[in-house]
């Protein structure tokens, strides 16, 4: 009968530390000063009026990296300090699987912060429409553009503090951070579709681009519709952030992983499952704007 009793009670206080932990996190992710510095480049970015040819749909490279690359740094030094914390406090201190739920809890900061942007981008974006050259035209419309915004100006301030967390877990070497970050806007740079031959996969990159100014060879600065769906891309990406926090709690051997190993399998197919159909979905291959991007 009592431990009938004690069961209920140990749960609530697991969560009651759970919600102090995290309500610690979220204070000192908003007080670190390179989110600080990233609100202000993704707010800098977004003074002046976009061009033509992208609108707002331009822009998506700024959130992406003050919230997204920089919360990759913001949150490996979060767990650096979290862990010395509870090296500090000895036996009373939260097990490793409740501090990494606080951790991860805190990517509601990034969040909020890419949600504004987003609250910008879609404005902007009706305020100043692309111009008939530009990269709305055939196939795709708002709904194309809106998943392009999320996609690539909302989600990474999720995924890229979420991959932080996890190579903290699993590689504790204090460059480790600094190293993912370059390989990762490495990453990036060659699977935005600037190589043709590997435009139809690009999408299982963790950030690429779904049209711009890629050209012709007759006019270079021509605007191409890649293919793809940026709306079920948003679902990989989530899905993606939740295999990211299942990988970091498997981390903690001294808890019961039997459920993490099958929570792992789910949500691996499921991203798959999601890559697929961003990959073969929406525009179903490059399409070249009718109109030359150039004023002339």
């Amino acid at each position: 009968m009592s431990a009938v009793v004690a069961a209920p009670i140990a749960l609530r206080r697991s969560r009651s530390v759970l919600g102090q932990l995290a309500r610690k996190e979220i204070r000192r992710y908003a007080t670190h000063p390179l989110f600080l510095l990233g609100v202000v480049l993704a707010a800098v970015t977004s003074i002046e009026q976009p061009d033509e040819v992208m609108s707002s749909l331009g822009n998506v490279i700024a959130p992406a990296t003050a919230f997204g690359v920089f919360g990759l740094l913001v949150m490996s030094s979060l767990v650096r300090g979290s862990d010395q914390a509870a090296a500090s406090a000895g036996v009373t201190a939260a097990g490793e699987r409740t501090r990494t739920l606080a951790l991860a809890a805190s990517v509601v900061v990034p969040l909020t912060a890419s949600l504004g942007w987003l609250a910008w981008a879609v404005w902007a974006f009706h305020r100043w429409p692309t111009a008939p050259r530009g990269i709305i035209f055939g196939p795709v419309g708002d709904a194309w553009a809106y998943g392009v915004l999320v996609a690539l100006g909302v989600l990474p301030a999720v995924g890229g503090p979420l991959l932080g967390l996890v190579l903290a877990r699993w590689a504790n070497a204090r460059g480790a951070a600094p190293i993912a970050a370059c390989v990762l806007v490495l990453v990036t740079v060659c699977l935005q579709g600037l190589f043709e031959p590997i435009r139809y996969g690009r999408v299982f990159a963790p950030w690429t681009y779904f049209g711009g100014p890629y050209g012709t060879t007759a006019d270079p600065d021509r605007v191409l519709l890649l293919s793809g769906s940026p709306q079920w891309y948003c679902g990989y990406l989530g899905a993606l952030c939740a295999l990211g926090v299942v990988v970091a709690l498997l981390h903690d051997r001294e808890a019961p992983r039997q459920r993490l190993f099958v929570g792992l399998a789910v949500v691996a197919a499921v991203a798959l499952t999601l890559g697929t159909l961003a990959m073969t979905q929406g525009v179903p291959e490059t399409i070249i704007n009718p109109l030359s991007a150039s004023r002339s």
